[in-house]
């Protein structure tokens, strides 16, 4: 298992990355376009250039995209759904520029259409997403870095709570969507988000139960298709169907069914990432020390090494 956390970047990807690597985290996720507009940033080149060439020196740490919280695919809306498309695809296309390895998006909500209705336009939306993109030089325009060719990462869709309309609290509309688009396998997978699967009512604060979650998780989708997971306690009870992450020990979830939900061994291939709040000093300016001792907390709650010493960024 690899892993890692959701890192702000400030427009500074490649010193984010050093900064998690200094942690002794070995995956980094981040928004490659702004996680609350519409419109896609402009190609720099040279900002590609630079965090392939950082990934190369710092020994090649997972690179995880998380699309805009805007886009929705479920959605009924003649005006929403194809902008929605065209920003996933956007978020593919500059993730692959910078070597990432998978996107994970929100499957959406059916705003009231029905999950029939909504499963129905999410996999229409993902076939639409994913058709440009066969050819992996085929892209809006840009060339790639230097003119090289580059692979397209990964496309996970992330379970859900359900509240509010949205897919993915049922692992079988994970899976329907998957099974609709068989020819796409090998670009599509799963991200699976603990507090999701809290809210959504599984309860994996006990060993029990985790196990009994990844069972149910592998009878459905399939444990092989899960590639990331998104590590995070919860501020809600079980089953609240709402979503507020808390740090790991400081939430609703027991740490020992946390502990058993990561270190089962069926889990060992997948990038696991925290998406829990960053502590902050006095200014306001986030406090890495501390943060540090909770990432290698949360590491050690995951059965992993602590690197020895600092490394420097």
């Amino acid at each position: 298992m690899r892993f890692g956390r959701h890192m702000p970047t400030e427009s500074r990807p490649v010193q984010a990355l050093r900064q998690l690597v200094a942690m002794g985290g070995d995956a980094m996720q981040l928004f490659v376009t702004n996680p609350r507009s519409w419109q896609a940033p402009a190609y720099n080149l040279a900002e590609e250039q630079a965090m392939r060439a950082a990934r190369a020196e710092l020994g090649d740490p997972a690179l995880v995209a998380h699309a805009a919280y805007l886009i929705n695919l479920a959605s009924p809306r003649d005006d929403y759904f194809p902008q929605s498309v065209a920003l996933l695809r956007a978020t593919l296309d500059r993730t692959a520029r910078i070597g990432g390895e998978s996107v994970v998006f929100h499957i959406g909500s059916h705003t009231g259409s029905g999950v029939e209705a909504g499963l129905a336009r999410l996999i229409d939306g993902i076939a639409q997403t994913l058709a440009p993109a066969e050819n992996a030089n085929d892209t809006d325009g840009a060339p790639g870095v230097d003119g090289a060719s580059y692979s397209q990462p990964l496309l996970l869709l992330e379970n859900d709570t359900g509240g509010g309309g949205k897919l993915g609290a049922s692992f079988e509309h994970l899976a329907r969507a998957l099974d609709a688009l068989p020819h796409y396998a090998d670009r599509l997978g799963v991200c699976l988000d603990t507090a999701h699967l809290w809210g959504a009512g599984f309860d994996i604060g006990t060993p029990e139960g985790a196990c009994a979650t990844l069972d149910e998780v592998d009878r459905v989708i399939g444990l092989a298709r899960v590639r990331a997971l998104h590590v995070n306690d919860s501020r809600e009870p079980l089953a609240s169907h709402r979503d507020v992450h808390a740090r790991l020990g400081e939430g609703t979830i027991p740490l020992v069914g946390m502990q058993a939900f990561l270190c089962d061994p069926r889990l060992t291939h997948t990038t696991a990432l925290l998406e829990t709040p960053l502590p902050t000093l006095p200014n306001k300016q986030v406090d890495w020390q501390t943060e540090r001792e909770i990432f290698q907390r949360a590491r050690a709650l995951a059965g992993l090494p602590t690197p020895e010493g600092d490394v420097v960024p």
